[in-house]
């Protein structure tokens, strides 16, 4: 067993606290300091500019703060309407979400980009639920553009984007590989530089998307994937809180093999530290439930080998030719355990990466057992809170963490550690 835990390894600094700290700037020159504030953006100006290509730039936006513990430093960002029609079996749909782009970069002065794929929950651009907020504060402190926006069939309004909402299939997979391909090829974005950061499920598209056209050309330049809480297979994807009057439980549904599951595939991974039975007031987690999603949403249950094969992780991890990091909390938004984490690492250790990471655990490395983290601050906690919702499974324990404080206080540290190579060399 590992005996010590050295969280300043990489960064001579706690995770937690890089987002307090004036942080050196990805390109151009370092951003001011801001005073601590809410984590707000002012925006000052319309947005404008269509197009696949970049664009015109419209308003100008004020990061200002970064949560109520701790700020980032202010910097300028425009943003342009992000526009992308994709074309799927005859099909065409267009896109909607904004590209976020700091005042510091340009032909000159070329910045890295992220793009950035939500939940199968999200409403990329609403106050309540969205990442623009945060992602702006982010973008302005690191200089590194970002572009947000709504899978097929999701988000609302006029920020719906058209096509269907085919949970990680062919029009997501073509909607995540083409907002990259061609946003990232605007003239002020460093193309050795770019990456994906994936919440919840938006790690089904963007795996096989990487996994398909990062071999064909299309992809082949993207370096990075930050991956927070993303389900890893059949059984993460579809396991719920037993509800049998919703058609979830008591017994698991069709196809919940020890094969599609992965139990047992890690030390100690058996089905009941996975997806442990009902404990006090947590309730007990099903797999591959009837009543769950996404199978009430698409009918295909998880003996459905053809429509799964399609959007397992797992396997698309095991290609992965870019660095990972993973990010997990120490209440799950979904899930019961820590397990799809360290199946997502152990999938990853099998491919060609050459830098991986959980957490602050070591790079390169397996993921800590239950013993090994005893005592230890292997899962994310802090003054930023520690779980995002729902978190079904905290049994009250949850301190939410917003999605502005996900951007500001949490997402910065890992982004730097994904860009710096020099500081966070390969590893293997």
């Amino acid at each position: 067993m590992r005996n010590h835990w050295n969280p300043h390894r990489k960064f001579g600094a706690p995770l937690a606290a890089i987002a307090g700290l004036i942080l050196a700037t990805a390109c151009g020159e370092a951003a001011t300091p801001a005073t601590t504030g809410g984590g707000t953006v002012a925006d000052s100006g319309t947005t404008g500019g269509t197009g696949d290509t970049g664009g015109s730039t419209g308003g100008t936006d004020t990061a200002t703060g970064g949560g109520s513990d701790a700020s980032l430093p202010a910097g300028k960002v425009e943003t342009e309407e992000l526009k992308v029609a994709i074309t799927v079996l005859g099909d065409q749909a267009l896109l909607k979400g904004v590209v976020i782009k700091p005042a510091a970069c340009s032909e000159t002065s070329k910045c890295p980009f992220i793009v950035v794929v939500g939940d199968y929950d999200h409403d990329a651009m609403s106050p309540e639920k969205g990442y623009v907020s945060g992602a702006k504060q982010l973008a302005g402190a690191l200089n590194v553009g970002i572009a947000v926006f709504n899978l097929p069939g999701l988000g609302s309004g006029s920020n719906k984007s058209e096509g269907e909402d085919d949970v990680g299939g062919k029009y997501q997979q073509a909607a995540v590989k083409d907002v990259m391909h061609l946003k990232a090829a605007a003239k002020w974005v460093d193309g050795t530089r770019i990456g994906y950061l994936t919440i919840g499920t938006g790690l089904i598209s963007v795996t096989k998307a990487l996994k398909t056209f990062g071999t064909t050309g299309t992809l082949k330049n993207v370096k990075f994937l930050i991956d927070v809480e993303g389900p890893i297979d059949r059984c993460s994807i579809s396991q719920a809180p037993m509800d049998e009057a919703a058609n979830i439980g008591p017994a698991d549904g069709p196809g919940a093999t020890d094969s599609s599951c992965h139990f047992s595939s890690t030390g100690g991974g058996t089905h009941a530290n996975m997806y442990p039975p009902k404990s006090g007031n947590k309730p007990a987690s099903i797999v591959c439930a009837p009543g769950a999603w996404p199978i009430t949403k698409t009918g295909a249950g998880c003996n459905d080998n053809s429509w799964w094969t399609e959007r397992d992780p797992y396997t698309s991890l095991k290609g992965a030719y870019y660095r990972y990091q993973r990010i997990q909390f120490k209440h799950d938004h979904r899930l019961p355990s820590y397990w799809a984490s360290r199946i997502a690492i152990q999938a990853v250790a099998a491919s060609p990466s050459k830098y991986f990471q959980l957490n602050n655990m070591e790079p390169c490395g397996a993921a800590w057992s239950d013993a090994e983290c005893e005592g230890q601050p292997c899962w994310l906690d802090g003054p930023y809170g520690n779980g995002m919702v729902p978190a079904p499974y905290s049994d009250g324990g949850l301190v939410k963490v917003s999605h502005d404080a996900l951007f500001t206080q949490v997402l910065p540290g890992y982004v730097k550690r994904m860009l710096d190579t020099a500081a966070n060399k390969d590893c293997r």
